[in-house]
């Protein structure tokens, strides 16, 4: 064993001290990367506004829990969804978020993130029969009736028109059935008649439009409410009555609270729209994605039954909104710039 004099016993020390830290500091950077997060997230479009709200929100969240986020948009495409998936898996996503396009067909895309031993949350539409992980998303029969509870205050009797969504998104359809339930006393007592009740495929306005032509037509513009499941077939059916003079005379719902539909209440030819406090909502989904992504429980003690499982899920309130709560409710949550509205309408018919 070597001396090492007195003298020189301080610097010895210190220089091994040196040596041991710098190693492990280096041990500590290798094993830095592996803690990230990567977030699959599977949007069916992005041609809707609320989509895009909710991705920016999800992205902002996610960044702030140190976790990456891989966004692929299917546009409608089962199929290319699908790979879309396989591609996400591929790129080494700890959990996938899901929007699906149609529900049924989404089956493939949960067998194959377990196939990898990948949690799946589904984000707002909920696959059935399916090992799904978490969901997190608005009760969509609590929508309908408050669409049908908000209109039909108005219009206790007449002829209903009853527009749906796209027959493939099983909110559509639970949305629809809650409608119905919704408005089938008053039919059964002749106050009111169902004189049309239509599928708008993907949702899209310009079926709803034509659906609405159609009624009006067979009805000769006897009409007095529009049950619409959304914003988007909203604005198609008030385009009909607009041509047939009828906007504003008859009573629409809505969904989404989108700029164009809170300036169509604010001028008089929607009736009201549904807020979901979509915000509140993105951000419990990342932190969720987050959560599963990491083997760890989702934070919520409430469930949801999908057919095949209870899965713990985080549910937000829906709330209606008319031209008497604008202000208070899309505004004051920042949903909606009160500027931008102003600049749409005439100063008479800002929000109060």
């Amino acid at each position: 064993m070597q001396f090492v004099p007195e003298s020189r016993l301080k610097p010895f020390l210190f220089a091994v001290f040196l040596m041991l830290s710098a190693n492990l500091l280096r041990a500590q950077d290798k094993s830095a990367p592996s803690a990230i997060v990567r977030i699959g997230f599977l949007m069916d479009t992005l041609k809707i506004e609320r989509w895009q709200t909710d991705l920016d929100t999800f992205q902002k969240r996610a960044k702030e829990l140190g976790a990456t986020v891989l966004v692929e948009t299917a546009e409608g495409d089962d199929d290319l969804q699908l790979r879309q998936a396989q591609k996400l898996l591929d790129s080494g996503a700890g959990v996938l978020v899901l929007v699906s396009h149609d529900t049924e067909k989404a089956v493939r895309i949960i067998k194959a993130a377990k196939a990898r031993k990948v949690p799946v949350l589904c984000y707002e539409r909920l696959v059935r029969n399916a090992d799904v992980d978490a969901f997190v998303g608005v009760d969509a029969a609590a929508i309908g009736f408050l669409q049908v509870l908000t209109i039909y205050q108005l219009a206790p009797k007449g002829n209903y028109v009853l527009i749906a969504g796209s027959p493939s998104d099983i909110n559509a359809k639970l949305l629809h059935d809650a409608q119905v339930r919704a408005l089938q006393a008053a039919v059964d007592h002749g106050d009111i008649k169902i004189v049309a009740d239509e599928w708008a495929k993907d949702w899209n306005p310009s079926e709803a439009y034509a659906h609405m032509a159609a009624a009006i037509e067979s009805t000769n513009g006897n009409i007095v409410a529009v049950i619409a499941s959304n914003d988007g077939t909203a604005g198609g059916a008030i385009q009909a009555l607009e041509e047939h003079k009828l906007a504003g005379k008859v009573f629409v719902s809505g969904q989404d609270a989108d700029l164009a539909a809170i300036i169509r209440i604010l001028d008089g030819t929607q009736t009201m729209t549904v807020y979901k406090p979509l915000g509140l909502e993105a951000r419990q989904a990342a932190e969720a994605a987050v959560a599963l992504a990491k083997g760890q429980p989702v934070n919520t003690t409430a469930s949801i039954s999908n057919g095949a499982r209870s899965l713990p899920a985080i549910l937000v309130n829906p709330v209606a909104v008319t031209k008497s709560n604008v202000k208070q409710t899309v505004i004051k949550d920042g949903f909606q710039n009160l500027e931008t509205i102003q600049k749409s309408l005439p100063k008479e018919k800002w929000p109060q």
